[in-house]
């Protein structure tokens, strides 16, 4: 098995410069207007260096309309990043980047930071993506319009703007394990600029069967196939965003309610014991302000966001912490103002100044029985600004050849730090071009890693401040191949870190965060395109090897949740049997052997899964969707391996696998 696995990898290796879609990149005719959603156009005409001088690729979930796919889905699509899912579909969900920590990696959406100092890392599985227009995603250097010193790299999530058509379109769909997912957007001119507003509804009682070999896996008479319990969740939220040539106006709400499993093995029965809750409300709001002020293009930004996040177990007995110990009920209320000046100035033929300054205000209340046993403080407050400049500067008279500099002062907890780098870009010809960046970070732990989350994250208040340095280097081709259009990018990355806080899973109940010491990372990142007339192949592949360096006993082991090899890969044919209206796609993922554990000790099998799926134009302005993901149902069957503690033992959290559904989008 594990040898198929590897010729799997290297089809996929071998596919992997004909895959990938192209970034999708800035109009060249126009200074990029910080912080937030000013880059549009084409990706085959846009110019890469005006959106970052590093790495980004760029999604459009818009053109996956309907397969319901959630925002970990898409992300898994590109090279360099890994989607930690522990606990399955709709569970939640973060990301690494390049080996980064997931609190490493920022996320924005329409210019508001999601990342909160309350919170380790953005639980990915809660962002919509319905109304969703493209998501950009940076890694290694990072553009001054993001503020703060992201070592991992930055997800930029941008919604849809008001084109005040008066138009709109409404989505219904359901698949297994009772998945159900609607969504209705509506555009109309209002006053002097446009308004639109769209609403999604996304739900599933995850109850999936996976084998159990009831921790025996030499006798097999004592194997049964078990249901999965407490796996649902109930997605919500709305967005209303007015725009016209000056100022946008945006507010948004989402709601997560979701059961929280405890480990499989022994909670698999119908008459187990029902697992905690946790819901989550969270409210944002932001005014944006752009001018002119002759060559100057500045914009201010206003915002506000607020979070509650309940976890109450009625159920049973949760041991959280302590062995013995019940902790039930828990609370945690965020409240975060922000505040942000940005610009870009051309300064003569050879430079373009960019800027940025923000400041954050956030507070964290709680309370409940976690907090007051482990630490017995209700509130924390916190003072975080970030300042920077960057300058993209044209060397020589062809603008062949780019330098931009950046620098960054960080603050947090009373404290200032210092990081900088710098990015070269030489196009060689229409057909070759090549890139070299460098950079230094820092980060501050924040209050989630130092106080944990109420429900399975235990403090640890004495954490220290993350530093290190990251750089990479890559050679892009685009051209004609096989009288397609195509591009190819190869880029070898690394990283050197300094007390490195991971999350660890320390049993199936809790986990908590720990300074690792040091860790180096490195690694190898493949995409690329190809598109002709009625056929579109892309996809990627990714080799990471993340060691960690501190000396003692766990020097020279694989940091958790780093696989060596990942790799993806679609394609997809239009005008399907002479059929303009029909349209079918086809994928495939893999994701190589992983350790969740700083020791080793517990280790996930390889995972191969592939979908399918069709697309039909009953209508011009009617279409359905419909399609398969895991069509041989190999997530169940994954195994965590004790190494040399006992046999292997199906995993805590069991994957869901083969899932059917389909979608009717009706566009008005």
């Amino acid at each position: 098995m594990q040898k198929k696995m590897h010729l799997v990898l290297l089809l996929l290796l071998s596919f992997a410069p004909l895959t990938a879609p192209p970034p999708r990149i800035c109009a060249a005719e126009e200074p990029v207007r910080l912080p937030e959603e000013r880059v549009t156009a084409d990706a085959e005409e846009e110019d890469k260096l005006l959106l970052s001088p590093g790495t980004v690729s760029v999604i459009k979930p818009q053109e996956m309309k309907g397969e319901q796919k959630n925002l970990p889905e898409l992300l898994k699509q590109v090279p360099g990043l890994h989607v930690i899912e522990l606990k399955g579909r709709g569970a939640y969900t973060t990301v690494s980047v390049r080996g980064s920590t997931p609190a490493q990696v920022a996320v924005y959406v329409d210019g508001v930071l999601m990342n909160l100092g309350s919170e380790a890392a953005v639980d990915l599985s809660t962002i919509p993506v319905e109304n969703v227009e493209r998501i950009e995603v940076y890694r290694g250097y990072i553009p001054a319009r993001f503020g703060g010193a992201s070592m991992g790299g930055v997800i930029n999530i941008i919604t849809k703007k008001p084109d005040g058509k008066g138009g709109g379109s409404l989505l219904i769909g359901g698949g297994s394990y009772g998945r159900f997912r609607a969504g209705a957007a509506y555009s109309a001119k209002l006053g002097d600029g446009a308004l639109f507003v769209g609403v999604t509804r996304d739900q599933t009682n995850g109850r999936f069967l996976y084998p159990n070999d009831n921790n025996t896996p030499y006798d097999a008479t004592d194997d049964y196939r078990a249901k999965r319990q407490n796996n649902s969740y109930q997605n919500s939220d709305a967005l209303v965003k007015w725009q016209n040539g000056s100022w946008t106006i945006e507010g948004a709400w989402k709601r997560n309610d979701r059961d929280l499993p405890y480990g499989a093995p022994g909670n698999d029965k119908p008459w187990s014991v029902p697992g905690p809750k946790q819901l989550t409300d969270q409210e944002s709001f932001s005014v944006v302000r752009r001018q002119k002020l002759g060559a100057l293009d500045l914009g201010v930004r206003l915002e506000y966001l607020h979070q509650s996040k309940r976890y109450d177990d009625d159920g049973g007995d949760n041991v959280i912490g302590l062995y013995g110990s019940t902790y039930r009920h828990n609370r945690y209320v965020t409240d975060r103002y922000g505040v942000a000046i940005d610009g870009s100035l051309p300064a003569g033929d050879s430079h373009l100044l960019e800027f940025l300054w923000n400041w954050y205000d956030e507070t964290l209340r709680t309370k409940g029985d976690v907090i007051n046993y482990f630490a017995g403080i209700e509130k924390h407050t916190r003072y975080a600004w970030n300042g920077q400049i960057q300058d993209t500067i044209s060397i020589g008279a062809k603008d062949k050849f780019w330098l931009t500099p950046v620098i960054r002062w960080n603050h947090a907890d009373g404290r200032t730090e210092f990081s900088g780098g710098a990015a070269l870009n030489y196009k060689f010809d229409e057909h070759w071009s090549a890139k070299v960046t460098y950079g230094s970070y820092n980060r501050a732990p924040n209050m989630y890693e130092l106080y944990g989350d109420g429900a399975f994250v235990i403090p640890s208040p004495l954490l220290d401040w993350e530093e290190g340095t990251q750089w990479d280097a890559g050679v892009t081709w685009k051209g004609d191949l096989f009288k397609g259009r195509s591009e190819v990018t190869l880029t070898y990355f690394g990283s050197h870190v300094e007390n490195l806080i991971e999350y660890f899973v320390v049993n199936p109940r809790y986990a908590r965060y720990e300074n690792v010491g040091k860790a180096h990372i490195r690694g190898l990142e493949l995409e690329g395109s190809i598109k002709w007339d009625d056929w579109e192949i892309y996809g990627s592949a990714t080799w990471m090897d993340a060691v960690n360096k501190t000396p003692g006993f766990r020097y020279g082991m694989r940091i958790p949740n780093r696989p060596e090899y990942e790799g993806f890969l679609r394609v997809a044919r239009n005008n399907l049997l002479k059929n303009k209206r029909m349209s079918a796609f086809v994928e495939a993922r893999y994701i190589g052997n992983n350790f969740y554990d700083q020791l080793q000790e517990v280790k996930q099998d390889d995972l191969l899964t592939i979908g399918i799926g069709i697309r039909y134009s009953i209508k011009d302005d009617l279409k359905l969707v419909a399609g398969v993901d895991d069509i041989f149902d190999k997530g169940p069957d994954v195994l965590f391996l004790a190494e040399g503690h006992g046999p292997d033992r199906t995993m805590w959290y069991p994957l869901q696998g083969r899932t059917f559904y389909a979608s009717l989008i009706w566009t008005f």
